[in-house]
Order: structure tokens, then sequence, then C-alpha cells
């Protein structure tokens, strides 16, 4: 997740989606997997001369760690290392998901899941997956945040989702999907989820 993307309309499904699945499955605790990644702010422009965007503005608007402000229960972790090496980061990811049970991993990359070409940062490998749902426990629920992944007006759900429960190794029909298709700005996103 860029810093960018960061409370934007898509993140009001994102919390909807994980305060109740919270709720159903009677879990305390959430750990974001942020897939962090900073972004790189362009400049104002005032009368001619080039400005930064102050620190303060960029903070309030754009930190991903203001999710932890939200007063609520569950407790809410966000793991935002710097996303830059793959085996380091799964490692990260095991090491933070090891604490409490049951409980939520979100992972949050910025599109979702790799695709049948050539896989980037924005994206989790099905690998990558599949082990992080092996070291969760009984009563844990993963989650998993899905961009659309075409514009052609072409099924992209349900063959994600597919994609996410093969990864999981998981029973036929046992991941489940939540949309805010009534949420503007929201309608080209899916959280995928399954209950270990």
């Amino acid at each position: 997740m860029k810093d960018q993307w960061y409370g934007d309309a898509r993140d009001l499904v994102k919390w909807g989606v994980l305060l109740h699945l919270a709720e159903f499955y009677s879990v305390k605790r959430i750990l974001q997997v942020a897939y962090y990644r900073p972004s790189k702010w362009g400049q104002l422009e005032i009368d001619g001369q080039q400005y930064p965007i102050p620190e303060p503005v960029i903070n309030h608007f754009r930190n991903v760690l203001n999710i932890l402000k939200l007063p609520c229960e569950p407790r809410i972790e966000v793991l935002n290392s710097p996303f830059e090496d793959r085996g380091q980061y799964k490692q990260v990811i095991i090491n933070k998901v090891a604490h409490q049970h049951p409980c939520i991993v979100f992972l949050d990359p910025d599109t979702g899941l790799e695709p049948d070409s050539r896989a980037g940062f924005e994206h989790v490998l099905d690998s990558e997956l599949e082990y992080v749902w092996d070291k969760m426990v009984v009563g844990d629920v993963l989650a998993f945040y899905q961009h659309q992944t075409n514009r052609n007006s072409q099924p992209w759900i349900e063959p994600k989702r597919k994609q996410f429960e093969k990864a999981l190794k998981a029973e036929r029909n046992s991941a489940k999907v939540a949309v805010g298709s009534e949420i503007a700005g929201a309608r080209d996103v899916a959280i995928f989820y399954c209950c270990k």
C-alpha cells in the first residue's frame, strides 16, 4: 500500500468489512499487513514557485497509521515496515501473526493477487498467501484486499476468489467475498476472507 491510496472510499469498505468480520468471528485483534511502499509526493505550485506538501497535511490525510486512532474493538495493529524484500517481509508477517489468537490477518497490497503475467510489489504471490495461511491457527481469519483486475467488463471477482481459495488449499467455496457495490469510489474492490 502506498500512502497516496490511504483514506479513500476503499478504506470505508476495507475497515467496514473488517469490523463486521471481527464481530462475526468474535475476534479481538486485527493485524493489517500493509505491504507498505512510501509514496513520492509531487510539488505544489504557488504563484509560479514550487513547494513541498507540508508534512502535517500528508500525515493527516495519508498516514496509514491513522487507522490506529479508530475508537473500536477489536484492537488494530498495522505492519507498516517497508515492503522491499519478499523473503524478509514474509518472516516479519509470520512473527506478527504468532501473537494473540483468534485474530484477523488482513493482507492489504496495492492491487491484490498475482496476475497470470509478471507479478510486482503491488501483488501478493499465491505461495506467500499459502505460507501465511499455514502459519495461522484454527479460529483465525485471513482477509485479503483485491482490486479490480480488468476494465473490460469481464467478471473478475469470482476468478480471483477461486485463485485465493486455491492458494490456501481450502475446501471448495470456503472462501467468501465482501464488496461495497453501493459505495461510490469503491465499486472496484473486493475483500476475500476465509476462517481457518
